[in-house]
């Protein structure tokens, strides 16, 4: 693995002119003339400044394009390689000749060099013996992708990515919590990957730094920042765990909603599984399942009710056998081929009916004592609790026999209880 942080020092020849990234005035480059009146600069005395223009042309910085890149002897031989020389294995790719401006992305990417060495960023290559082996395994893998943390990208530990809806309920969220302490008992070693958004991401990263296994965050903006900025906090948090922030995106990248669709994709390539905690039909968490899926490897999906929207989305992967009904700890480990004794963990219970909380009940409660019955539009507008958790909640007090239903969606107390 190459360090920003010692590459990024170029050979005194260099004029001073460097800094404001005048390339016609740098002693120490290969010229290639690429067209009439255009010469197009690269330096030689930095093994990354080739990589970093790769990640400058997103279009191009993809597995889809490594033909391309095998035929110019590999990421530098692309950019040095004659603009008539070029053309032809264009051709013999069915490429479109002008797809790809070369000169612009070495332009930029010396900007680039220097903020990768100011944050501490460091760089990989489908070219490094390090690259993840799971994610070079996927045709649309990223040619060059960026880091932050410890090296654990070429591991044998076990990963597995936990992803889900951003307005995640919070019996999910403590499901969530309670797998990951008990895989921490399982295997201490295994490592959760999800992508640092609100809700079940976070709930995630949150119990990985709680109960001590490392966790990677991928990101759909350059390693400069952290958005949510409400998750700088946890994402240093990461990096003092051992953990790591990984992304395709260099720090010149501005910020679109299709950079999260792409990182998801990165998130399901790095592991072996993927568990979709919680999640609506339409989202990030169900496209995360689906790159999962295309890469032949296991999906897991927590079941819910079937009238939960924020379950249909899991209750949809099962039914459709893309993924694998998983309950508790135990049945994750085994579909990730982890060998562990029944003892150690407790099963998860996971009642779709239970309460989220006591406080909750007893305000159910409390309320229908004042007003004797309510509907159920009445008691969400009175407890302020959501009709998705509201429902179960209701169903749960019947089964306790606390409350009784009544025609026209209607409850009242259980007074002989």
């Amino acid at each position: 693995m190459r360090s920003c942080r010692n590459s990024v020092l170029f050979n005194k020849r260099l004029s001073i002119s460097q800094k404001n990234h005048n390339f016609n005035e740098l002693t120490s480059t290969h010229r290639i003339s690429i067209a009439p009146n255009k010469t197009l600069y690269m330096n030689p005395e930095n093994p990354l400044h080739a990589l970093v223009a790769i990640s400058l042309m997103p279009k191009l910085n993809s597995g889809l394009y490594y033909p391309l890149i095998q035929k110019c002897g590999g990421i530098e031989g692309y950019f040095l390689e004659q603009e008539k020389s070029l053309n032809i294995i264009y051709q013999e790719l069915n490429i479109p000749p002008h797809l790809f401006d070369r000169q612009k992305a070495l332009q930029e990417a010396q900007k680039e060099l220097d903020s990768i060495d100011k944050h501490n960023i460091q760089i990989c290559s489908i070219e490094d013996s390090q690259y993840p082996s799971l994610l070079r395994q996927c045709e649309d893998y990223p040619l060059v992708f960026y880091y932050k943390g410890p090296s654990l990208l070429q591991t044998d530990r076990k990963l597995l990515a936990i992803v889900g809806t951003r307005h995640a309920s919070s019996r999910y969220q403590k499901k969530v919590e309670t797998i990951i302490e008990e895989l921490s008992h399982i295997d201490p070693r295994i490592i959760i990957v999800s992508g640092l958004a609100y809700g079940i991401d976070a709930s995630a990263h949150r119990a990985c730094l709680k109960h001590g296994l490392a966790t990677f965050a991928v990101l759909g903006h350059g390693l400069h920042m952290i958005y949510p900025a409400s998750h700088k906090k946890m994402a240093d948090h990461i990096l003092q765990s051992e953990g790591m922030l990984i992304s395709e995106f260099p720090c010149s990248a501005k910020i679109f909603p299709t950079n999260f669709l792409r990182r998801n994709r990165i998130i399901a390539g790095l592991c072996h599984a993927t568990l979709i905690a919680e999640s609506a039909q339409k989202g990030g968490a169900m496209a995360t399942a689906r790159f999962a899926f295309s890469y032949n490897r296991e999906v897991m999906a927590l079941p819910g009710r079937f009238d939960d929207s924020y379950s249909a989305g899991c209750n949809q992967l099962i039914k459709e056998n893309t993924a694998a009904l998983v309950e508790n700890s135990e049945d994750i480990a085994h579909l990730l081929g982890i060998k562990f004794t029944q003892k150690h963990p407790q099963p998860l219970q996971l009642n779709l009916f239970e309460t989220t909380s006591s406080d909750q009940a007893n305000t159910i409660i409390t309320l229908l004592q004042k007003h004797k019955e309510s509907t159920i539009d009445d008691l969400i507008h009175l407890s302020n609790i959501p009709q998705r958790e509201l429902l179960p909640l209701l169903l749960q007090l019947e089964l306790e026999k606390k409350v009784f239903s009544l025609p026209g969606n209607r409850y009242t107390l259980n007074i002989t209880n």
